[in-house]
């Protein structure tokens, strides 16, 4: 086990974190495909950390970015602890590097 992989809760929890800050922003299509999760369970895990004030979701027509939120308290030291457990995240960081960095069109062909 990686130290630091439940750190906030459970493994997924944790990877949408990660992500998240390596990726700057995201979307919840994306990181449930980053991360092999089922879909609901990343926008209810979303939807908990925006409720707690951690991250911060805009809406770009039918896609929803989630960043982190840089009003939080801790915003900084949250961007670096998550930064630096990114670091031993062999997987998030390739996954991660390989990414669009935006959101594909519907039905546009392609994938």
């Amino acid at each position: 086990m990686i130290r630091g992989e439940k750190l906030f809760g459970s493994k997924t929890r944790t990877s949408v974190l990660i992500l998240i800050a390596l990726l700057e922003e995201s979307y919840p299509t994306e990181l449930a495909q980053l991360i092999g999760a089922k879909l609901y369970t990343i926008q209810k895990i979303c939807e908990s950390l925006e409720s707690d004030g951690i991250v911060v979701s805009r809406l770009f027509g039918r896609t929803r970015q989630v960043t982190l939120n840089p009003r939080y308290a801790a915003a900084k030291e949250l961007h670096a602890l998550l930064w630096s457990l990114g670091t031993s995240r062999i997987d998030l960081q390739t996954a991660a590097a390989t990414k669009r960095r935006r959101a594909r069109r519907p039905g546009k062909p392609g994938l």
